[in-house]
């Protein structure tokens, strides 16, 4: 397998999700950021701070900061200020926010859908191992830790 085939799928994967949530992102006046933050806020349940999604997600803090303010003005998040330190503020999703991290859920559910079109089961566990494998030699590379998503 060639590099290039990797990243090539990687772009390509990027340009079909971004290409379906595109209505969302009109619809609700969104950045691709603030719909990856809704969404990772909705399955990480342990990280809910701005420093916490920055070093998970490798975000620059720009990007979240902004992000933040703007999904707290228009009503998708809720802050609440750490009980033993004033400076964290811990980030919650609003019931408006539910409704539209379902809709980018089941795009991204969409999305892998169509990249799995006619991979055999058995086949795609082979893909997952491999994934999985080449994701623990990248982190490991880079010096973080392994994780399984």
């Amino acid at each position: 397998m060639e590099t290039n085939d990797v990243v090539m799928s990687g772009i390509q994967l990027k340009k079909l999700i971004a290409r379906k949530v595109e209505p969302i992102m009109q619809e609700c006046d969104l950045r691709p950021v603030e719909l990856d933050v809704l969404v990772f806020l909705h399955g990480e349940k342990s990280i809910d701070t701005a420093t916490g999604i920055i070093q998970k997600k490798h975000l620059s803090k720009a990007h979240i900061s902004k992000s933040v303010e703007h999904l707290h003005a228009k009503g998708y998040i809720r802050l609440r200020e750490d009980e033993n330190d004033h400076r964290i503020l811990h980030i919650q999703l609003t019931e408006r926010s539910e409704e539209l991290v379902g809709k980018v859920i089941r795009v991204y559910e969409e999305c892998r859908d169509i990249m799995q079109r006619g991979i055999l089961p058995e086949e795609m566990e082979i893909v997952k191992k491999v994934l999985a494998k080449i994701n623990r030699n990248i982190n490991q590379e880079l010096g973080e830790s392994f994780c399984d998503s």
